[in-house]
């Protein structure tokens, strides 16, 4: 059990300073550290660490630690939420129109203000329609990319 306790220690360290996007990294990383670890218990290891995949602004992914952002519960609910009920996202300018299904719009709105994105100025929603205000075009579209893409509920 301690070798257990050691190893995950380490891999809440790593995530804390490096960027690792994929297991093999991990497991590199973990290699430096003197750990040696099999595909199966790293991938146990992040589970029960609550670590997730998130996305950079660049688009890249990377795995976080949950203590170290929002939660896990809200990255999971806003994933929920995105899958569930949002239609289509558009952008003009730096503003994106998120449309759901109808009376479903606020739960949606409350899931993205609780990520707390840098991107993001604000959100005000309807019954079927959030507009959320970005910072920039830019900012606008990297809210885009977030919201669209597979897995891009948890900030950077």
């Amino acid at each position: 059990m301690k070798a257990k306790h050691v190893r995950q220690g380490k891999i809440r360290e790593l995530l804390a300073r490096d960027h690792i996007d994929t297991h093999e990294k991990m497991a590199r990383a973990l290699a430096t550290e003197s750990i040696e670890v099999s595909q199966s218990t790293l991938s146990k290891d992040l589970r029960e660490l609550g670590v997730v995949r998130v996305p950079g602004p660049d688009g890249n992914f990377r795995y976080v630690s949950p203590e170290l952002t929002v939660t896990g519960r809200d990255f999971r609910i806003l994933e929920r939420e995105l899958a569930d009920y949002v239609l289509n996202v558009d952008q003009a300018d730096n503003i994106v129109v998120i449309k759901t299904v109808s009376g479903h719009a606020q739960s949606v709105c409350e899931a993205i203000d609780r990520m707390g994105w840098n991107e993001l100025m604000g959100t005000l929603a309807g019954d079927n329609t959030i507009f959320a205000l970005a910072r920039s075009a830019e900012d606008g579209l990297c809210v885009v990319n977030r919201l669209e893409l597979p897995g891009t509920t948890e900030p950077t």
